[in-house]
């Protein structure tokens, strides 16, 4: 008998992103330090967890290359989210840019481990 069976990779990054952000009501940009755990349990899709206000995000990224560096995005009519992690080093970059019409976003970029 032969059989077949995948398993998927699962995998956690917790990251501690160095971020410039902007809200739509400010119109000045901000620094500060958040902690985001990305999380895989399928090798598809990553979960976001913030940790500063203890929520995971509604919509997961969808992951697009998975070599020596994991890509992964989501974007709706209104926000385009973008995750790139360099593995070999353990560093990333986390983006959100507003397609709303008002002048916000975020940029962080930072050290991960991979647990």
């Amino acid at each position: 008998m032969v059989c077949n069976v995948g398993f998927a990779r699962s995998f956690t990054y917790h990251c501690n992103l160095d971020t410039q952000f902007m809200n739509k009501d400010s119109k000045k940009w901000k620094n500060k330090n958040m902690k985001l755990t990305f999380q895989s349990t399928d090798n598809k899709t990553i979960s976001i967890y913030g940790h500063e206000i203890d929520l995971i995000y509604d919509h997961k990224l969808k992951i697009s290359s998975d070599d020596i560096r994991l890509i992964a995005s989501h974007s709706n009519k209104n926000i385009i989210r973008t995750l790139v992690i360099d593995k070999t080093i353990n560093f990333a970059t986390y983006s959100l840019s507003y397609t709303d019409g008002y002048e916000h976003g975020q940029y962080g970029f930072g050290k991960c481990n991979l647990q």
